[in-house]
C-alpha cells in the first residue's frame, strides 16, 4: 500500500497507522462522505490456501455482526470488502493512545485508571456477548484511550479470522492467530471459545495494568500457551502492594483455568470494577498526565460524564402502555397465509444467498411471529419454517437466538405422532453447538456425548456425521480440562478415519495435526 492509492474507487489512503504480521492499518479519506476513516488490510496470502475461502467468509460474516454493535466503546464499521489479495475493513478513525503505549510509558497504572479502563471494556463486552459476538483477541494493542477518556475496543471484525479452528495449524507453524500472552486455556486447546475467554483475556490485561507486566512470560508462543494451561494463577500482590483485596481476587477469578470458575459475565465484572474507577474531580487532574495527540487522556473521565448503561441482565418484561384498546376487546392478529409465508421464505433464502443472514432471519421471524404460539406453531409447514429460522440464526452468528429455537423445536418435533428422529437429532446437535459457542462447554459436552450414543443406533459407524461429532466431542473434552481423555479420543478417531479414508486423507491429516498440537501443549515446559 502507498499514500494516495485509492480503494474501491472511494477511499484514498493518506498515511500508515500501523502494521503487523497479517496486514496493515492506514488512515484514509472517504471521498463520497467527505470524512476521515481508518482502513485495515488483512493479507489473504497470510492464510493457508486451503483455509482462505472459509476465513474470508467468516471474516465478512462477523464483520457484519460487529457493524451492528451500537456502543460508544466500539469504533463504527463503515464498509468491508476485498481488493486484490487483501481483505479490508473501513471504520471510524479513532484519536487517542493505544493501551500498550500507555503501559510502556507509565508502567503500572493507578487503581482508578486500571479499574476505569477495565469497566469500560466490560461495558463493550457485555453488549458484544449479548449479540453472540466473542472478541477472541483482547489485548493492550487492541485497546485505545481517547482524549475524551473513553476506551475503544478495536478489531472485533478482525476477530473473525481468529477462530479456535485456526489455532492448532498456526501455532504449529509459528504464526499464532490470537495472542498467546492473553489467550485463555480453552482457546489454546482449540476448544470452542465462549464469552468467558474474553474475561480471561481481560484478566490478563488488568493484571498488566496493575503490575506493568502480563501474568505469564515465556520464550516462545508454545511455552506461553503451556503456562496459561498449567502454571499457578499469579497474584497482583506478588508484584505490587496497595491494590484493594477485592480487585486482587477479581483478577484471580478471571484467570481461572476452568471457564466455569470465572465470573459469570462481563456485567458482573463491570459492577465490581465500577466503584474503584470513581475519582473525585479535584484528584482527576493529578492522574491525567499522559498526552495523546497534544491532549491529556483520562479513562476516569466517563465516570463524571457517563458513557451509557449496560444491556439488561434479563429481557425486559413486555409492556402494553402504548397500546390503547377497550379492556375486553379481543386482540386482532393478522395471521399470514401459507402462500404469503412461501413468498417470505423465498425472499429470505435470496437474502441468505447474498450472505445477508441477519436480514433474512429478521424477515422470517417477523412473518412467523403471529403463529409462534398455540397449536399452529406445530403444523408441519410452520415447523419447517421454524427450523429454517433457527438455521439462519446460526449462519448469522446469533447463537443466543438460535439456542431457544432449537430447544423448542426438539420438544415440538418429539410430540408428533411419528417423530422424525434424525431431524430431532440434528436440532439437538445444533443446540449443543450453540451452547458451546456461548461458553457453556460442560452442558454442550454432555449433550453431544448423549447424541453420539444415540447416533450409533441410528447411523452406520462410518457416517460422516458421527465422525465429525467425535472430533467435536474430543475438542470440547480438552476444553473442559480432560486432556488425557481428549488425546485418547482423538487417537481412536484417527485410527478409524485412516482405516476408512486412507492414511493421507484430509480428515486424517486434520485430526493428526490436532493430536500433535494437543501433545505439544500438554508436554511443553518453558
Amino acid at each position: 500500500m502507498r499514500a494516495q492509492e485509492r480503494v474501491a474507487d472511494r477511499y484514498e489512503l493518506t498515511y500508515p497507522v500501523g502494521h503487523g504480521g497479517m496486514g496493515e492499518v492506514w488512515a484514509g479519506f472517504d471521498e463520497k462522505l467527505d470524512r476521515p476513516v481508518a482502513i485495515k488490510f488483512l493479507r489473504k496470502v497470510s492464510i493457508p490456501e486451503s483455509e482462505r475461502e472459509n476465513a474470508v467468509e467468516r471474516f465478512m460474516r462477523e464483520a457484519r455482526v460487529t457493524a451492528r454493535l451500537d456502543h460508544p466503546g466500539v469504533p463504527s464499521v463503515h464498509d468491508v470488502g476485498v481488493q486484490g489479495d487483501d481483505i479490508y475493513i473501513v471504520m471510524q478513525l479513532v484519536p487517542g493512545m493505544v493501551l500498550s503505549d500507555l503501559i510502556a510509558e507509565r508502567g503500572w497504572l493507578s487503581v482508578p485508571w486500571a479499574a476505569a479502563i477495565g469497566a469500560q471494556i466490560c461495558s463493550v463486552l457485555a453488549a458484544a456477548h449479548a449479540a453472540s459476538l466473542v472478541h477472541r483477541d483482547l489485548k493492550p494493542q487492541n485497546l485505545m484511550v481517547t482524549p475524551a477518556g473513553s476506551v475503544k475496543v478495536l478489531d472485533f471484525g478482525v476477530a473473525a479470522l481468529l477462530g479456535p479452528a485456526d489455532v492448532p495449524r498456526l501455532t504449529a507453524t509459528g504464526h499464532t492467530l490470537g495472542t498467546p500472552t492473553y489467550m485463555a486455556p480453552e482457546q489454546a486447546l482449540n476448544s470452542t471459545v465462549g464469552p468467558r475467554a474474553d474475561l480471561y483475556a481481560l484478566g490478563c490485561v488488568l493484571f498488566e495494568l496493575l503490575t506493568g507486566s502480563p501474568p505469564y512470560r515465556a520464550d516462545n508462543p508454545l511455552g506461553m500457551l503451556h503456562r496459561h494451561m498449567n502454571d499457578p494463577v499469579p497474584s497482583v500482590t506478588d508484584h505490587r502492594a496497595g491494590v484493594p483485596d477485592a480487585l486482587v481476587q477479581l483478577v484471580v477469578r478471571m484467570l481461572a483455568k476452568d471457564p466455569q470458575h470465572r465470573p459469570r459475565s462481563a456485567s458482573e465484572v463491570y459492577e465490581i470494577l465500577m466503584p474503584f474507577g470513581a475519582v473525585e474531580p479535584e484528584l482527576a487532574a493529578d492522574l491525567a498526565m499522559t498526552v495523546a495527540e497534544g491532549q491529556p487522556v483520562d479513562p476516569t473521565m466517563p465516570y463524571r460524564y457517563p458513557f451509557g448503561p449496560l444491556p439488561p441482565r434479563a429481557p425486559l418484561a413486555p409492556t402494553k402502555i402504548d397500546v390503547v384498546r377497550p379492556r375486553n376487546a379481543p386482540e386482532v392478529i393478522d395471521v399470514p397465509s401459507f402462500d404469503e409465508l412461501a413468498e417470505v421464505e423465498e425472499r429470505a433464502w435470496e437474502l441468505a444467498e447474498e450472505e445477508r443472514f441477519t436480514q433474512a432471519a429478521e424477515l422470517l421471524e417477523t412473518a412467523l411471529r403471529p403463529v409462534r404460539k398455540g397449536h399452529g406453531a406445530k403444523q408441519p409447514r410452520i415447523l419447517e419454517l421454524r427450523l429454517n429460522l433457527a438455521n439462519l440464526y446460526v449462519l448469522a452468528g446469533a447463537y443466543r437466538q438460535a439456542l431457544p429455537e432449537f430447544t423448542r423445536l426438539v420438544a415440538d418435533l418429539s410430540e408428533r405422532p411419528m417423530p422424525d428422529q434424525e431431524l430431532i437429532w440434528h436440532c439437538r446437535q445444533q443446540a449443543a453447538v450453540c451452547q458451546a459457542e456461548l461458553g457453556q462447554g460442560s452442558m454442550a459436552l454432555a449433550e453431544l456425548r448423549a447424541l453420539h450414543s444415540e447416533g450409533r443406533r441410528l447411523m452406520p459407524p462410518d457416517s460422516p456425521h458421527l465422525l465429525d461429532l467425535r472430533q467435536q466431542i474430543a475438542m470440547l473434552t480438552a476444553g473442559v480440562g480432560e486432556l488425557a481423555d481428549a488425546q485418547r479420543q482423538l487417537g481412536e478417531l484417527l485410527s478409524d478415519i485412516r482405516e476408512l479414508h486412507g492414511r493421507n486423507s484430509p480428515a486424517a491429516v486434520d485430526v493428526e495435526n490436532l493430536l500433535v498440537h494437543l501433545g505439544r501443549l500438554v508436554g511443553t515446559g518453558g
